[in-house]
This record gives C-alpha cells, structure tokens and sequence, in this order.
C-alpha cells in the first residue's frame, strides 16, 4: 500500500479549514473615533481636513479593524451598545475604502457601504482620531491584511503553504 502524500491545504490556510469558519481577528481597535459629513469632492485633487469642522462631529464610537479569513471590514461601532453604525470592506482587487486628506495625519475618508433592498449602497464620509499614533496603527493594520492577502497568493502560485497564523 502506498503512503498518501500530506499536501498542505492552500486554499483555507489561515486558521479556517472546510468544516470551520475562517477566525476573527481583530486587528486594531480604537474606543474613541469621530465621524464628520464632508463635503463633496471639487475636483479631483484629494480631500482636504480644513474643509471640514473638525470640532463637530456627526457621530462618535468605536472603530475596528476585522479580518476574517480574506475579509477586512472596517466597523464603525456605537461605543455603549456595540450597534453597528456603519463599515467599510477592503477587498482585494477593488479600490480601497480609506482616502488619506491633504492636511492632517489624523483624518481619512471612509467608503462605507450597506445592501439596501438588494442593492448596495456607498456613501463617503470623514473619520478623525484623537492621536496620530491612533491613525498610524489603523493606517498599518490595514496595511498587514493586504500583506496577508498577497502572501496567501504568492503562496497559492508557488504551491506552498501559508503558516497557520501569518506574522507580518
């Protein structure tokens, strides 16, 4: 009898196999995060800060960064109840949710998005942190899952396998 060959499972490393759910990781989170309603974009050129009344704000929760297997969704959460108030998805392939504004570290605009009756629906809207190092993380903890995503695929063409978790 022959010994059948152990090959890693590509396609589902990563922690989720095919009886299981990918696992959630939550990749930053910060308590306090204001949301602004910006004003439409003028021209091209990128949004800028000062056009914004930093100091009133829409909304103000908590904001998680989660990946789930290939998923990133960028959570905008009530910070007493945990109700979702909105989020944004970052796939691969597709243009990224999170504009950085000329003006200030601290401030991005978000694409968030919402399925409603059958149809998604987007809409833009500004996002602040107290603190620069707050918006640095956010900033880096994206940048890890597109790290992730681009390793997972290297990983598929060359055949490997992925390590269970994936340091970056």
């Amino acid at each position: 009898m022959e010994k059948e060959e152990n090959k890693p499972d590509i396609e589902n490393s990563g922690g989720e196999t095919d009886d299981t759910e990918p696992i959630e990781l939550v990749l930053f989170q910060v308590p306090e995060c204001c949301v602004y309603i910006i004003p439409p974009r003028k021209s091209a050129a990128s949004y800028r800060a000062d056009e914004w009344d930093v100091n009133k704000w829409a909304w103000e929760g908590i904001l998680k960064v989660v990946s789930k297997g290939e998923e990133c969704i960028i959570k905008l959460e009530d910070k007493n109840t945990g109700e979702l108030y909105a989020r944004a998805f970052l796939r691969n392939g597709e243009p990224h949710p999170v504009e950085a504004v000329i003006g200030s570290s601290r401030y991005f605009v978000l694409r968030i998005e919402e399925n409603i009756g059958g149809r998604l629906r987007h809409a833009f809207i500004g996002v602040g942190f107290r603190e620069r190092t707050e918006a640095y993380d956010f900033q880096a903890a994206l940048h890890d899952h597109m790290k992730y995503l681009n390793k997972k695929k290297d990983c598929r063409r060359d055949g490997t396998a992925l390590p269970a978790i994936f340091v970056s």
